[in-house]
């Protein structure tokens, strides 16, 4: 069974809060799940729907429920004024508590790509929320900042600033193409977008850019306190990507001594997207193991 839980909603006003926020959720549930459930966490400009067809195939093969989440300033979740990684850590575990209650399951599987992958890493490195985890998967991200990057996120966050919403989506494909290039990128930056629920004719942003604006440097930077995670744990990255290197796994193996690696041939930053065959059969065999 398919289904959305939709907690709250702040599209256009965003709200000081400084307790954990109810997340949005895209579910796939049946009667026959057994295995403890799985939670994936998007990346920087993604929503749950992103996981719609990759969600599906996981519930089927793990027969275990899987649920994928909108963070906080990012589709259908609320927005807020603040956004580090203990923020977004405490939305999650409050959603996974929700989920065990609901289940009878003690500990849930999480799966984060990129910067769910540091709110997956932030949830379990940290004593009070570990024993809530059974395992542990991280996609394309490793512990270390990516601060020299922070330019190129701004890029993208202006380009999105500046474009005319007064245009068809179509349109605004093109007209972006000149600050953005990739095709891709373009496309997968226009899935935040929806008709404004306060002006007809124009198109709004899901994502909330102007907290992400000002939190370029939290959501690039490392975000780890000391501590580790013992349980198993699987950081699959893509070949061509860059995010994972083997100067980052000294730190990745102490900070989660029963990691493993694999690395999805021909895959960039978006393994999911890009090789969703060898992705799949990359996590479920972790999680059967």
């Amino acid at each position: 069974m398919l289904s959305t839980t939709v907690f709250r909603r702040s599209f256009h006003k965003s709200i000081n809060i400084f307790t954990p926020v109810a997340l949005n959720s895209l579910n796939f549930t049946s009667k026959t799940d057994h295995n403890p459930p799985l939670v994936i966490v998007h990346g920087l400009f993604g929503q749950k729907q992103n996981w719609n067809s990759v969600g599906k195939a996981l519930h089927r093969k793990l027969e275990a429920s899987v649920y994928a989440v909108d963070v906080r300033n990012h589709g259908n979740s609320p927005h807020t004024n603040e956004m580090t990684y203990t923020d977004m850590a405490e939305d999650l575990v409050m959603f996974v508590d929700k989920i065990r209650k609901e289940t009878g399951q003690q500990k849930v599987n999480l799966l984060g790509h990129s910067m769910g992958g540091k709110i997956v890493m932030r949830m379990a490195i940290d004593s009070k929320w570990c024993d809530m985890i059974n395992k542990l998967i991280v996609e394309d991200v490793s512990p270390k900042g990516y601060s020299r990057r922070h330019l190129e996120f701004r890029h993208l966050i202006k380009a999105m600033r500046d474009v005319n919403l007064q245009r068809s989506r179509k349109e605004i494909l093109i007209d972006m193409e000149n600050i953005v290039p990739d095709l891709s990128m373009r496309q997968f930056l226009l899935t935040n977008l929806q008709p404004s629920q306060k002006q007809k004719g124009f198109m709004e942003w899901k994502c909330n850019l102007n907290t992400i604006d000002n939190h370029v440097e939290d959501i690039l930077g490392s975000s780890l306190p000391i501590g580790s995670f013992r349980g198993p744990t699987l950081f699959l990255h893509g070949e061509v990507s860059g995010y994972v290197t083997e100067d980052h796994k000294p730190d990745i193996k102490c900070l989660f001594p029963q990691v493993i690696f694999d690395s999805i041939p021909g895959a960039g930053h978006w393994v999911h997207a890009e090789k969703p065959e060898l992705f799949i059969n990359s996590v479920v065999k972790f999680l059967s193991s």
